[in-house]
């Protein structure tokens, strides 16, 4: 595993959390690349298929998720406000990013495929 990489793409897709852009849910605002896999009370996953060359909108991940590459994937993020960072990740890294909201542009010339598993805060009883 390439762990300075996975460093640095995590790096990466969490810069420009936050900003003025309101929460929007990637599986509303951009269901053709975002589908939900599963969702319950502990956890939702998300399959994420950005087409060769395609984009997704502007939406936002209000939590800290798990990020698995099942494809190699060469991505342009954008974020409120227009600041722009590129990640490329391998099929099988896995990597963490904190809450954040962007676009994001599929770079590479094959189909990126991620699942994004994003935990929930369990109540405590």
């Amino acid at each position: 595993m390439r762990t300075a990489g996975l460093l640095l793409a995590g790096a990466l897709l969490t810069l420009g959390a936050g900003g003025a852009v309101p929460a929007q849910d990637p599986a509303k605002v951009a269901p053709a690349t975002h589908k939900v896999l599963l969702e319950n009370d502990q956890v939702r996953v998300l399959d994420i298929h950005v087409p060769a060359r395609g984009r997704a909108l502007m939406h936002t991940h209000p939590s800290g998720y798990v990020e698995v590459a099942m494809t190699d994937c060469r991505m342009k993020f954008t974020f409120p406000g227009g600041r722009t960072s590129e990640a490329t990740l391998h099929a099988g890294d896995v990597v963490w990013s904190d809450p954040v909201t962007h676009s994001a542009e599929n770079l590479g010339a094959s189909e990126c495929h991620v699942l994004n598993v994003e935990p929930k805060s369990a109540a405590r009883k």
